[in-house]
Parts: C-alpha cells; structure tokens; sequence
C-alpha cells in the first residue's frame, strides 16, 4: 500500500505546529484531517474514516486525555501516536484511564523519527522489503 491510501488525524491546538504536520505529512502523500480541539477530533473520528490518530494531549474544550478514553471504547482499533510536553502526572493517567496508545513523542517531535513510526504502524513498504529479500 501506498501513503496516499492512508488518512491521518492529527489534532493540535497550535496552529504553528499543525502547519509543521501539513507540511511534513502532506509531502509523504498521506490525507490529512487537521483539527485544533478533543472535541473537533471526536466529531472528525464520527464522520471520517481514519487510519491513525495523532494527537496533542493539552487541548481545550475536550482535552486529548479525555478524548483518548472515549476514542479508546468507541474506536478500539484505531491506532495512536501521542505528542505532547512531558508533564509529570502523565504515565499515571494512561494508567488510570487503561488507555492504549502505540506511541508517545515528546514535543518537539523529531519528524523523521515520526515518518518512520507512521510507517510502521500502518505497515506501509513492508511487502516491497519481503519482495527485496527474495
């Protein structure tokens, strides 16, 4: 499969990194959802078939927390990358939540670190490294 198969979610409040994701993402060929709020990613996740969610955890009105525990009973399969500022209280309240995410980044985000992570969690190029080893 190819990256323009695939569409993204990523829900960030500030609008100076979201243009960074655009830019960066955009370029690889994915279909991007671009939203700034828990809330706008709940809405998003309802309408639009998505195949990975990335997101900021400080948001408002919704925070991606709190979002996450309800993406995690209404889309159990749908992967997650989160990225956000490390804060203190943060493996507890996964814990807590028993929410499930296949990646955590802290901000700011090495992009090609994360290029290399959405392929692999989308399983993107594998059958052309199968087809290369023959």
């Amino acid at each position: 499969m190819r990256t323009s198969d695939f569409t993204l979610l990523i829900a960030e409040d500030e609008p100076s990194e979201r243009k960074i994701y655009q830019k960066a993402l955009s370029a690889e060929g994915y279909k991007l959802i671009l939203v700034e709020s828990g809330s706008r990613m709940l809405a998003e996740l309802s309408d639009t078939p998505v195949n990975l969610l990335i997101t900021d955890l400080k948001m408002g009105p919704i925070s991606g927390l709190d979002a996450l525990s309800i993406i995690q009973q209404k889309y159990p399969a749908l992967p997650v990358i989160v990225i956000s500022g490390y804060y203190k209280e943060m493996v507890g309240n996964f814990n807590e939540k028993v929410i499930k995410i296949e990646n955590f980044f802290q901000k700011p985000v090495n992009m090609k670190i994360l290029k290399e992570k959405i392929r692999e969690i989308l399983r993107i190029g594998e059958g052309e490294k199968v087809a290369a080893k023959k």
